[in-house]
């Protein structure tokens, strides 16, 4: 079967995401919001309000918008000279929380999901970089007998994703440390390594150490912002090319990172099985 060309690809998994998500998601919610009805049925926003002990909705809007308004300004509020100023950025404010939950409200991880069905019942999943980890969440139900690591940086984000999935014996989190210090001891089957790779000064070490923890057969799920600046660090940027040459050689594409830019769901199988 010929691969398709990623924009036709990217075509393809939007509209299958549109189908999927349904009209929950993209009529009911809506239309409930707007008349004023409960948003406590979201499930979304049951988990937020949860996690902030009783945060209405009301209360979520106030926070968000002011979070937003204060995230803005936040990466130039102090001098960001390495490492450990880039990923300080994260830990000093949890508008990111509330962020990353309205942002994946409707996501639905279909193709991750389909990798995964391929490997069977049991696998090991990694989601790299996961923040609240909307991956996880959308696959984990569906898998419930797989394994899962969900690595970040230790943030509030990370902290929401410990307490989403307290009660799973089968969720583990890790954090990276500085540089080189990266955190996988395992292979896995499925790793999704999506929005992260602007975000750090050495993807190539990142990815490699992705490829290296992949098992033969594995597949995975990667993007890479084209947007240097802020907290799109330029260190990321200038490895850029070098990163995609890197995962284009080694890893067999389904669907390729596109050095013009375009980013959306990329696919990638280790061979080997």
């Amino acid at each position: 079967m010929p691969l398709l060309s990623p924009a036709r690809h990217a075509r393809l998994m939007y509209f299958r995401g549109y189908l999927r998500r349904g009209v929950r998601h993209r009529l009911v919610e809506p239309l409930v919001t707007r008349l004023g009805g409960d948003p406590g049925w979201f499930g979304w926003f049951r988990e937020l309000s949860a996690y902030y002990r009783g945060m209405t909705f009301d209360e979520f809007w106030v926070r968000y918008t002011n979070g937003q308004e204060e995230a803005k300004k936040l990466w130039s509020r102090r001098a960001r000279l390495g490492e450990a100023d880039y990923r300080a950025f994260y830990t000093e404010t949890d508008y990111f929380v509330l962020r990353q939950m309205y942002y994946h409200r409707n996501d639905s991880f279909h193709a991750v999901a389909t990798a995964m069905r391929r490997v069977g019942r049991r696998g090991v999943f990694c989601e790299y970089g996961c923040g609240v980890a909307p991956v996880t969440a959308f696959v984990r139900p569906r898998f419930p007998e797989w394994r899962y690591t969900l690595v970040d940086l230790p943030t509030p984000t990370l902290e929401f994703a410990r307490w989403r999935f307290r009660e799973h014996a089968n969720v583990e989190l890790k954090e990276p440390g500085f540089g080189s210090d990266l955190p996988l001891t395992s292979t896995c089957d499925v790793i999704t390594c999506l929005d992260v790779l602007e975000h750090v000064i050495n993807p190539l070490q990142v990815v490699t150490h992705l490829v290296e923890h992949l098992k033969p057969g594995g597949t995975l799920f990667v993007n890479f912002a084209d947007d240097a600046g802020e907290e799109n660090l330029i260190e990321a940027s200038a490895q850029r090319g070098q990163t995609i040459a890197y995962i284009d050689s080694t890893l067999r594409a389904i669907v390729p990172l596109d050095l013009g830019g375009l980013e959306f769901e990329a696919q990638y199988v280790k061979p080997g099985r």
